[in-house]
């Protein structure tokens, strides 16, 4: 990119030696090295990548679900949820269609749905009704850039997502990389369109196949935010892309609490305008299990899940704000198409008056 810019450049020159520019016309400068991606610089791009023109529109397959409530179980949890979080409800999501499982990230729709994504390579629509699951839902297998289907762990093992304007940015694992789907004028016939290459290795050390963007976010400043599921024993690195395609970690580490690893983070602005950042982290080991803290970014307070509370594989993590004084924040789990295993939906409402 870096010598086609500067090759664009240099016959620029050439030309305005021979005859000047009309008045007005703009010069396009090279993009620098340092330059960060942009939603709004990059949109319109990715679009017409993901849904050329002439492309037919094709709706995701209608999917049901059975929803059973889930009690949380937290009488005799020790810490108990903070006085400003409320425990909307749980719900155990099971489907007779065999592709549906492995949900990673979640984020929240215009229409009130839920969107996730599948660490198959699909997209998951959830319908909600009266702030709960109602049992419908939808299901797009996701398309590479020439069009067929996306397969295998290498390809398709959708970690993060983040939507914006219609358009869903994924990153994914074992190929590490982000890119664009355009939803909201293809549908289900929405092809991969490439926002970036993510690394490979941190200082010179190999990323495992399974530590990599699990948390991806864009920011209130259109530019996108990644975070690697762990890195050795220590905190998650943390990366941006730039304007280039060239994902980066920018030296930043998660605030990872001890024994735990970063699987999700999402953006939102409160009603005052305030940016806010929620973060979703992991533990397992086979004694104490599945555990979870979330936190974000205008309190000290966080929620910790873990036995004798209902926990399972929690890896995505959605936010919005619901009014001046509440904050929504859902969860999903990956249940790793493993009978021992669940789906579960999580919503807590948190009160800022307390905050």
């Amino acid at each position: 990119m870096k010598h086609l810019a500067f090759a664009t450049a240099l016959v620029m020159g050439m030309v305005a030696c021979t005859a000047p520019d009309p008045a007005g016309t703009p010069v396009r400068q090279p993009i620098s090295d340092t330059a960060l991606w942009s939603f709004d610089t990059a949109a319109r791009s990715l679009r017409v990548a993901s849904c050329p023109a002439g492309s037919a529109v094709i709706e995701p397959t209608a999917m049901a679900f059975a929803v059973d409530p889930i009690d949380l179980n937290d009488s005799g949890a020790s810490p108990l949820l903070p006085d400003s979080v409320l425990f909307v409800g749980g719900w155990h999501l099971t489907s007779t269609n065999v592709n549906f499982g492995g949900l990673s990230g979640i984020e929240t729709l215009p229409d009130g749905d839920l969107l996730t994504v599948s660490d198959i390579g699909a997209f998951v629509w959830i319908g909600l009704s009266d702030d709960q699951p109602d049992g419908t839902g939808k299901l797009a297998y996701m398309l590479g850039p020439d069009g067929t289907q996306l397969s295998g762990k290498s390809d398709g093992d959708a970690e993060g997502l983040a939507l914006r304007d219609g358009l869903a940015l994924v990153s994914f694992e074992h190929n590490h990389r982000v890119e664009a789907f355009d939803l909201a004028n293809c549908g289900a016939a929405a092809r991969a369109a490439q926002v970036a290459h993510l690394p490979y290795d941190v200082s010179g050390r190999a990323i495992d196949d399974n530590q990599g963007a699990e948390a991806l976010s864009i920011l209130a400043d259109g530019t996108i935010r990644f975070g690697l599921e762990s890195f050795g024993s220590g905190a998650s690195p943390v990366g941006t892309v730039l304007a280039t395609g060239e994902g980066v970690l920018t030296g930043d580490r998660a605030a990872n609490p001890r024994g735990y690893s970063l699987v999700g983070f999402d953006e939102t602005t409160d009603t005052t305008g305030q940016p806010v950042t929620v973060t979703l982290y992991r533990s397992y080991d086979p004694i104490r299990g599945n555990r979870n803290i979330v936190t974000w970014s205008t309190s000290d307070v966080h929620i910790e899940l873990k036995r004798p509370m209902t926990v399972d594989n929690f890896e995505g993590i959605a936010a919005e704000i619901l009014d001046a004084d509440t904050m929504r924040i859902w969860l999903i789990s990956d249940n790793n198409f493993s009978d021992r295993q669940q789906t579960l939906l999580y919503a807590f409402d948190v009160d800022s008056r307390t905050e």
